[in-house]
């Protein structure tokens, strides 16, 4: 599976949006330019993927250059920055992966009111059903599905996806580099025909000065847009956002998940209801929206108008701030 690109305007999803910048994540990694994969060229970086004498570095020789995968160097290529709390020598995340996890945290900041894991045949918390899922949830798990830890098996969250969707969404800082790099390693011990991050991958080999003489080339998977959103990740039943041209959920109520055993506290707990969008946030909505389309027209005239004469997006977002 390759990865997705974002593509999101000002004022369009900015919950998303906005964490990803915080993270730098919309610098490189979500924003690799190149959309031709080489899978040969891949394939050989898996194929050739070692480990020196020591943990570290982790590398692999590809057509006679160095390739190296450690934390470190992914995170000063992909603009990453480790964030440690005082004190603290691992980020709050893979503190947090240490620890024993509250279902009901997870549920509360992932899903839909009256709705959360499904329990497996022991009782305990075992998945949580993709149309159970927020949003803003859905969205992180399918960038977490393509460009942090790759998978194909991605109808609903298994509790480890769930705790880094958590993470995700709860803003708790992580190692992305360390991240990526255990994900590569898994990959290539697995021996599967599973190939993950190769745009990443492809970017990393031409840095290193890797020429690629393959002729036949495959394509990123579909950006992640507004229209993107609204089509795969919109969940009617999530009344805490508004995406405009979206169904709305019918106003019946909704029937919590049946499981094999009886369900717990964690699993049966409903949560306030969300009073319904007022006018002024329907109004506030139009608003964003005709914003978003004075953006994507001047976007437009600065490709068929004389250089200069059109401002730019920044300087006009600075005019009508």
């Amino acid at each position: 599976m390759s990865e997705r690109k974002v593509e999101l305007y000002h004022t369009e999803f900015d919950d998303f949006k906005t964490e990803l910048e915080r993270r730098n994540l919309h610098k490189r990694l979500t924003n690799l330019v190149d959309g031709s994969i080489d899978l040969a060229l891949v394939k050989e970086f898996y194929e050739n993927l070692y480990f020196s004498n020591g943990p570290s570095p982790k590398q692999a020789r590809v057509r006679g250059h160095l390739v190296k995968i450690d934390a470190d160097g992914f995170n000063t290529f992909l603009e990453t920055p480790v964030v440690l709390v005082e004190g603290e020598t691992l980020p709050t995340y893979f503190r947090y992966c240490r620890l024993p996890s509250d279902p009901r945290e997870i549920e509360a900041a992932l899903c839909i009111p009256g709705r959360g894991f499904i329990l497996n045949a022991k009782g305990h918390p075992g998945r949580i059903l993709r149309k159970d899922l927020t949003t803003l949830a859905q969205v992180w798990s399918v960038l977490s599905y393509s460009n942090l830890a790759p998978t194909s098996y991605t109808s609903d969250l298994t509790v480890d996806r769930a705790r880094l969707i958590f993470c995700l969404v709860s803003h708790m800082d992580m190692n992305i580099g360390a991240l990526i790099s255990g994900q590569m390693t898994s990959i290539a011990q697995s021996n599967s025909s599973r190939l993950g991050f190769p745009t990443l991958i492809i970017a990393l080999c031409r840095a290193r000065g890797v020429v690629s003489d393959s002729l036949t080339f495959e394509r990123l998977c579909p950006i992640i847009n507004l229209a993107y959103i609204r089509k795969n990740c919109w969940n009617p039943y999530d009344l805490t956002v508004f995406i405009r041209g979206a169904r709305r959920a019918s106003a019946r109520p909704v029937e919590l998940p049946s499981t094999s055993t009886a369900p717990t506290p964690a699993s049966t707990s409903i949560a306030p209801s969300v009073p319904a969008q007022t006018d002024s946030q329907c109004f506030e909505a139009i608003l964003q929206s005709i914003h978003q389309g004075q953006i994507i027209l001047l976007q437009s005239l600065q490709v068929v108008a004389p250089l200069g004469s059109i401002p730019s997006v920044e300087q006009f977002l600075e005019k009508v701030a």
